[in-house]
C-alpha cells in the first residue's frame, strides 16, 4: 500500500502532551548540557591557575579570573542559543512524522465507536508508523468480513430467535423450586412439632380424668 503523497499538513505542531513535552525536555538537555561545559571548562582554567601559582606565579582574584574567562568564551554561549531554535525545529518537523499519523487513527477509532463508515488509513509520504496502518486496515478487512459474511448473520439471527422464545431461564425455574421445597420443609417440621405436642399432652389429661373419676 503506497503513501499518500496529497495534501500535505500544513500545522506541525498537532499534539501539545507529546511535542510539547519532548521539544521542552530538549530544550533543557540543551542548556543543562552547555552549563556543564561551561562549569567544566572554568574549573580546568581554575585548575591551571593554582598549579601556577604554585610554580610560583601571583594569585588573582577569583572575580578577575572568572571575568576574564568569561570575555574570552562568551561566544559559546551566543552560538549555544543561536543553533537551539534550529534543533527544535528539526525535531518538531521530525516528531511530526511520528505523532501526525496518530491523528487519523484516532479519527477513525472514533468514528467505529459511534458506528460510523470508516475508509482505510492513508498515511502521508515521510510518515513513519506504517506497520501501524497495515495491521489497522487489515483490523479494518476483517471488520467488513465478519459484518458481511452469512454464516455470522445467520448465526446471529439464531441467537436473536432463542432468546426471545426462551422460557423462564433454568437457573430461576431451579431457584423458586428450592424455595417451594424449603417452604414445605418448615411447614412439615412445625406440623410435626405441634403433633408431637399434643400426644405429649394427651396422657396428662387422660390421668387427670382418671383421678376426679
Amino acid at each position: 500500500m503506497t503513501p499518500a503523497k496529497f495534501h500535505p499538513r500544513k500545522c506541525l505542531f498537532v499534539n501539545r502532551e507529546i511535542q510539547g513535552r519532548l521539544l521542552a525536555r530538549t530544550a533543557l538537555y540543551w542548556m543543562l548540557y552547555h552549563g556543564v561545559l561551561w562549569m567544566a571548562m572554568f574549573l580546568y582554567r581554575y585548575a591551571e591557575h593554582r598549579g601556577a601559582v604554585q610554580a610560583g606565579a601571583a594569585l588573582r582574584p577569583f572575580s578577575d579570573l572568572y571575568g576574564q574567562f568569561v570575555n574570552e568564551h562568551f561566544s559559546m554561549w551566543i552560538c549555544a542559543i543561536a543553533i537551539l531554535p534550529i534543533v527544535l525545529w528539526d525535531l518538531l518537523k521530525f516528531s511530526h512524522r511520528i505523532v501526525g499519523p496518530l491523528v487519523p487513527f484516532q479519527r477513525a477509532i472514533e468514528h467505529l465507536a459511534a458506528g460510523e463508515k470508516v475508509t482505510e488509513v492513508r498515511l502521508r509520504h515521510g510518515d513513519l508508523l506504517f506497520d501501524l496502518q497495515t495491521a489497522f486496515n487489515q483490523y479494518l478487512s476483517s471488520l467488513r468480513t465478519m459484518k458481511f459474511d452469512p454464516n455470522t448473520i445467520e448465526s446471529d439471527a439464531e441467537m436473536t430467535a432463542q432468546t426471545s422464545d426462551a422460557p423462564i431461564p433454568t437457573v430461576v425455574a431451579e431457584l423458586i423450586e428450592l424455595q417451594l421445597a424449603e417452604e414445605l420443609r418448615q411447614m412439615d417440621v412445625e406440623i410435626q412439632a405441634v403433633c408431637a405436642q399434643d400426644d405429649q399432652m394427651t396422657p396428662s389429661r387422660s390421668s387427670a380424668e382418671q383421678m376426679v373419676s
